[in-house]
């Protein structure tokens, strides 16, 4: 009997061990791996109080979370000392999602401090309101953003396997696949996939007939990303931005 349970017991654990294995694989594949995207663009920060500072942000479609959660500034002298080939992570200034309003590139874009909560999250202690840096797709009445996901940790194994692929083909996957957040002025930023589009735009007449006459192409290019319950793609954030730019402008 004592065997039988020793066997039994060797077999579990063996099973345990190779599941374990399999998990801590997948984790390492998609844990923060050495970027040739990452770089410091021009840009300005904007804090809480109001006050502007420019200088140099650190961005890097890798690892997306990192610009969402906080900002990483360096100013002019030590951007000219990085260029250079020079180590100037004791010169950078970090700035949390908490302490700031905003921040532009130079390219143009812009991200802006919005509280989210992921109700599509598995554990509860995730759906927690958190504040973000999100790029803005558009900006007035409604606010669209992209949110990019996260890719640290136990992700989904969809995700592009950062060993198998380039940095090029991982960061082209990233770009194309996302989360649409709107935001209503005075509420907090939700997942598109939560919202009624009637029910967002129900005082605006005008833009609700356009969106039933399909202006805005949502019957063709209301897509869904082919990973995440609540990720989108290109298209689908063309379709809505142009729907809520109608509705900003009335």
């Amino acid at each position: 009997m004592k065997t039988t349970k020793s066997k039994t017991h060797s077999t579990l654990a063996a099973g345990l061990l190779v599941l374990l294995s399999f998990t801590l694989n997948n984790v390492i594949a998609q844990l923060r791996t050495p970027s040739s995207v990452g770089k410091y663009e021009k840009g300005t920060v904007t804090l809480e109080n109001g006050d502007t500072i420019n200088g140099y942000i650190f961005m890097d479609m890798m690892n997306p979370q990192e610009f969402q959660k906080r900002v990483n500034l360096i100013d002019e002298k030590a951007y000219t000392a990085f260029s250079a080939g020079e180590n100037v992570d004791k010169a950078v200034v970090v700035y949390d999602a908490n302490d700031l309003q905003s921040f532009t590139l130079e390219n143009g874009k812009k991200f802006k401090q919005a509280k989210y909560a992921n109700l599509f999250a598995k554990r509860a202690q995730d759906q927690i309101p958190n504040k973000l840096m999100l790029e803005v797709a558009a900006e007035g009445k409604i606010t669209v953003f992209k949110k990019y996901h996260h890719t640290q940790g136990i992700v989904t194994p969809y995700l592009p396997d950062r060993t198998k692929v380039n940095d090029a083909e991982y960061v082209k996957w990233q770009e194309n696949n996302f989360e649409i957040l709107s935001q209503k002025e005075g509420e907090e930023a939700k997942n598109m996939s939560t919202i009624n589009l009637k029910s967002l735009f129900g005082d605006n007449k005008t833009v609700l007939t356009d969106y039933a006459k399909n202006k805005y192409g949502f019957r063709d290019l209301f897509v869904k990303g082919p990973v995440f319950e609540s990720s989108f793609q290109l298209n689908t954030l063309e379709a809505f931005t142009k729907m809520v730019d109608d509705y900003n402008k009335s």
